[in-house]
């Protein structure tokens, strides 16, 4: 069956909220790393007139799953998501609707050494919200130790899916060649069908290679803990450098 997929931008007007502005002029943010969902992402330059109006730099790049300079994907939580160094920005502001998208902004800062805030600003409702460390607080200390079970672990699972897009078996397969001393089990199906995994108790942890929320949002479907590929491939190096993660 074919299939097509087409962006469905929003009709109404973007632009940011007086309560924006004016939070932005309260902190002194002279520079912002800027990013927007789909839906918003071609309609943002009465936003970037804004910005420059109060005389606030803005930066922004293409992250690695996008084909829209400034687009967002909730999947792009990772620091090298947004091939941009984006070190010397005050905050993150994010121009879309609801927690997901924004809190993948929050998830990304988590390897490095201090966390800048992120700004959403809701064009739909006009409101104004900010998401910081300690929205995923909770998640992280609880992903923390998933990866430090990890190390420790003799026998783990590999979840992979075969959905186009998320498929990573061959990057997986590299798990036995790192870890020779311990047991892998190649998990392979369309979805995580989180209720069947009960049945594989022998398994001590879990290692997800489908999309990187699972390993975060869904930790507490996950008895045995969870972490995502990318992080379990550098373990050791996540956990022994100081960051906002390790000093959870």
């Amino acid at each position: 069956m074919q299939v097509m997929f087409l962006d469905a931008p929003y009709s109404g007007k973007v632009k940011l909220s007086e309560e924006t502005l004016a939070y932005l002029k309260e902190k002194g943010y002279s520079k912002v790393g800027l990013y927007a969902s789909v839906q918003f992402v071609n309609q943002l330059e009465r936003v970037k007139e804004q910005l420059k109006e109060h005389n606030i730099e803005l930066i922004t790049s293409r992250a690695d799953r996008t084909h829209v300079k400034g687009q967002l994907l909730g999947c792009d939580n990772y620091h090298d998501s947004f091939n941009k160094d984006l070190s010397g920005i005050d905050c993150y502001l994010y121009v879309g609707d609801g927690k997901f998208h924004p809190l993948a902004l929050v998830y990304a800062q988590k390897d490095g050494e201090k966390m800048k805030e992120v700004i959403v600003n809701d064009p739909v409702t006009g409101k104004m919200h900010l998401m910081t460390i300690e929205d995923i607080t909770t998640i992280l200390k609880k992903y923390k130790g998933s990866l430090i079970k990890f190390l420790t672990a003799d026998t783990v699972g590999l979840l992979i899916t075969i959905k186009p897009g998320q498929e990573h078996l061959k990057p997986a397969m590299a798990f036995e060649k790192k870890y020779p001393n311990k047991k892998f089990y190649f998990f392979v199906d369309n979805v995580v069908s989180f209720d069947n995994l009960e049945d594989f108790n022998f398994i001590d942890v879990w290692v997800n290679t489908t999309c990187p929320r699972v390993g975060f949002d869904d930790q507490e479907k996950f008895r045995k803990g969870v972490v995502n590929i990318n992080d379990a491939l550098r373990a050791e190096e996540i956990l022994s450098k100081d960051s906002v993660f390790t000093r959870l």
